[in-house]
């Protein structure tokens, strides 16, 4: 039991794992409440981030570099797979 005490104490890989983890499941799980008909869907991530942060949680910066460039490389590859294949027929 002395791991389970050590995820949440000590910085390590697995810990960023948990807080990013955390962070994306409460921002999916409010994301779905609707009030007054309005939902503000993936929004609430942030928001919850902005929170997480305010509190004082941090990750490992190398952790969070990679994640950053992960996150654009996913963004620009899913971006090329749907505008590629129009883009030499416009030509």
């Amino acid at each position: 039991m002395n791991w389970l005490t050590q995820l949440f104490t000590q910085q390590s890989i697995a810990h960023d794992i948990l807080i990013y983890s955390c962070i994306i499941a409460l921002g999916l799980a409010f994301g779905k409440l609707r009030i007054f008909g309005v939902s503000l869907g993936i929004t609430w991530v942030l928001f919850f981030a902005i929170l997480f942060a305010n509190m004082g949680l941090t990750v490992n910066p190398d952790t969070e570099h990679f994640l950053k460039e992960f996150g654009l490389v996913l963004f620009v590859y899913c971006i090329g797979l749907q505008v590629g294949p129009s883009f030499f027929n416009s030509l």
